[in-house]
């Protein structure tokens, strides 16, 4: 079968994240409003822009090996930084930081089905002992040993949803859903999307390739905020397959401290 059909068929099978559809929402999220409500079935509707939070790209390595067969709600996830980085508000993070967070669901992959796991990074441990409160994302994943860069191409590598940036970067995710390249001829059949990819869109939710084969990438569009991302950082996608990330995977994540932007 065609990469691209086996990715675009994927990729539609998991659009709905019912892991996090069974998650309550932050104490301080508002409730829609009854004339919002869409049928059942319907994707949210488009909400307002999310308020502009300048995020920083921080690159890491995964400490310990995350795997969707094992992975439970509660956790925890660490991501130890590779160098030093200063966030728009002054923040220092010393590299040897650690980016503390958490599993907030996990689904395996049962008899070829996808796999999901939702996470959410939510404080900086320094190397003081100080804990600092953030806002984040993933922006980019790449296997152990790999060449993890805060400028790979690709809209889930540039500006996080948000954060106030060029609007000439990120531009995939702000477009239609790109084409996979399904029936394209005998290179589509072995080629899949290069890492960073966006190759659906579900609601304010675009879908990004990774370095990671089989391994997806679900995020705000820049400038959205999707309901069902209220309170998870990024959602990994498995795509028919278990995610099975090892210790020394490499990561780069937008960093923003808690204060930063308007609330």
């Amino acid at each position: 079968m065609k990469t691209g059909t086996t990715l675009v068929t994927t990729l539609f099978a998991l659009a709905s994240f019912p892991l996090l559809a069974q998650q309550p929402p932050p104490y301080s999220q508002p409730s829609r409003p009854a004339t919002q409500q869409n049928p059942p079935g319907a994707e949210p509707a488009a909400g307002p822009q999310a308020p502009a939070i300048e995020m920083s790209s921080v690159n890491g390595e995964l400490v310990s090996k995350l795997d969707s067969k094992t992975a439970k709600t509660g956790d925890s996830v660490v991501v130890q930084t590779k160098s030093s980085v200063k966030t728009a508000d002054g923040t220092e993070i010393p590299k040897g930081s650690k980016l503390v967070g958490h599993v907030l669901a996990a689904k395996p992959s049962e008899a070829g089905d996808n796999s999901q796991v939702a996470l959410q990074f939510d404080h900086i441990e320094l190397k003081g002992g100080q804990s600092v409160p953030i806002h984040s994302q993933i922006q980019s994943i790449t296997p152990a040993g790999g060449a993890a860069s805060a400028s790979a191409s690709g809209a889930m590598s540039g500006p996080p949803a948000g954060s106030s940036s060029n609007p000439s970067t990120g531009s995939a995710a702000a477009g239609p859903p790109q084409s996979t390249g399904a029936g394209s001829g005998a290179a589509a059949e072995k080629t899949a999307p290069a890492a960073g990819t966006v190759v659906a869109r579900t609601g304010n939710i675009a879908i990004a390739t990774t370095s990671v084969p089989g391994v997806l990438l679900a995020n705000n569009a820049p400038g959205q905020q999707d309901p069902r991302m209220a309170a998870a950082s990024s959602i990994l996608l498995g795509a028919k397959q278990d995610i099975e990330l090892d210790g020394g995977t490499q990561m780069v994540l937008g960093v923003a401290t808690a204060g930063a932007g308007t609330q």
